[in-house]
């Protein structure tokens, strides 16, 4: 069997997904002992500061850090408790583009670790490949695969580049934290200390990235967690206002109109009427 690389798995090839697969915090206590694998394993580092060890060789983890390591290697990691790391980790066989197994001797993986800077698009990806395998559903094994498929692109334009670790990377992961929880007291000057970059530089970046100033983005996160407490849970507008960081619901009442173009109620009624 001729070799193949990470691309031609992308493009023709097959990914058979095994479990688990999943995006988790790593507990305070978490370390991962001298772990020898039996089938190909996708570890993303999404969030967090670590170390890890592969085949006697030690390097650091943090966000975008991407391990694809063949059956037989021998992961070991542990992480700072203050940082615990955020991980999306799947098993998998892969195949080549009739079907047949690949084994390590005729695949070749980029040398680990890969740093993948644009992790605003690479989290997404990770939460499709979760989501649409839980579904269970044809429709959902489709979306998985897709984003899989994009995520391993990424991951082999990522490594033929060689990118180190950037600033860029330090405001992905700060946008990512104001994503996971945007009621958060969150400023520029914060956005800028975890980016390490000046406030000047934060506010032109995060324009660059999103199109929005840096408050403008926290009311947008903030509006999109309102409409999924909306959608999934049972809290009442003036609980979903103060979770969020709205002391005034009045406020979050005319800051969520700004954004979706309708008050949090009349939101709340059209989705209510699109379901029945």
């Amino acid at each position: 069997m001729s070799q193949v690389n990470l691309m031609a798995v992308a493009a023709k090839g097959g990914i058979t997904p095994r479990m688990p697969i999943g995006i988790v915090r790593c507990e305070p206590v978490w370390e991962l002992k001298p772990y020898v694998l039996s089938d190909y394993l996708l570890w993303w580092v999404l969030d967090g500061v670590g170390q890890a060890w592969v085949e006697g060789r030690e390097f650091p983890l943090g966000p975008g850090t991407c391990l694809l390591l063949p059956p037989g290697s021998a992961l070991t990691a542990l992480h700072d408790p203050k940082r615990r790391l955020r991980v999306f980790h799947m098993h998998a066989d892969f195949l080549d583009g009739r079907g047949r197994l690949l084994s390590p001797a005729s695949l070749t993986l980029p040398t680990v670790p890969v740093i993948v800077n644009d992790l605003a698009t690479f989290e997404p990806l990770a939460r499709q490949i979760v989501e649409g395998h839980t579904a269970h559903t044809e429709a959902g094994n489709l979306k998985r695969d897709l984003a899989l498929r994009l995520a391993l692109l990424q991951i082999h334009d990522s490594a033929q580049f060689h990118p180190a670790r950037t600033a860029g990377t330090s405001l992905a992961a700060a946008l990512l934290a104001v994503r996971e929880n945007p009621g958060g007291g969150w400023t520029v000057t914060e956005l800028a200390r975890r980016a390490g970059l000046s406030v000047s530089q934060t506010a032109r970046r995060i324009n660059e990235l999103t199109g929005l100033s840096p408050s403008a983005f926290v009311i947008r996160a903030r509006i999109e967690r309102a409409r999924q407490l909306m959608e999934e849970s049972s809290m009442s507008l003036k609980q979903i206002a103060e979770s969020l960081g709205y002391t005034d619901v009045y406020f979050f009442h005319r800051q969520f109109k700004s954004v979706a173009g309708v008050t949090p109620g009349q939101w709340r009624l059209q989705r209510a009427s699109v379901k029945t």
